[in-house]
């Protein structure tokens, strides 16, 4: 019952990361949202729980147990996903006592809620930048999973290394 996943065309996924205003706070918290979806591959669920201690600056590696398999992941936090984070963290984030990374930026400044599946985050964005698809699709964050991994599957990457990236237990 295998459905063949939804992926971005890179150019509107250049396009989409491109339109976020980044001065803005809630520019700075989605932008940093969207690369760990299009940069690292991460799941919702993952995005949705991160905690400031699993961000291993001095390793520069985000370092969680997966939320659908609770199993280890460690992933590689490049330059770009590293100073979005910072800057969200730095400039952005509201004072709280939370630990998860994302917080709502009104009061009472609280995480997303396991049934807020950040849609309205990627469509807000995707029609800023006009962003249209030729035919029927998924576009929401986990279609930018699927993005990443078709990407990596075109530049010919090892499916053991594709699997890993995106903390799936076995390259089938």
């Amino acid at each position: 019952h295998d459905t063949v996943p939804s992926v971005w065309d890179p150019a509107l996924v250049t396009k989409l990361l491109e339109v976020v205003d980044r001065s803005s706070p809630k520019g700075k918290r989605d932008y940093a949202i969207l690369l760990l979806a299009a940069r690292l591959g991460m799941r919702l669920g993952d995005i949705r729980t991160l905690r400031l201690d699993d961000l291993n600056w001095a390793a520069a590696t985000i370092e969680i147990a997966q939320a659908k398999t609770r199993a280890p992941l460690i992933l590689p936090m490049s330059e770009a996903v590293g100073l979005a984070l910072i800057d969200y963290l730095k400039s952005a984030r509201p004072s709280s006592p939370h630990r998860e990374v994302f917080l709502h930026l009104t009061p009472p400044f609280e995480p997303f809620s396991e049934k807020n599946h950040l849609y309205s985050l990627v469509a807000r964005w995707r029609e800023l930048a006009g962003i249209q698809f030729r035919s029927k699709q998924r576009r929401g964050l986990h279609s930018l999973r699927h993005t990443l991994a078709t990407r990596l599957l075109h530049e010919e990457t090892p499916f053991h290394v594709i699997s890993a990236v995106l903390g799936h237990a076995s390259p089938a």
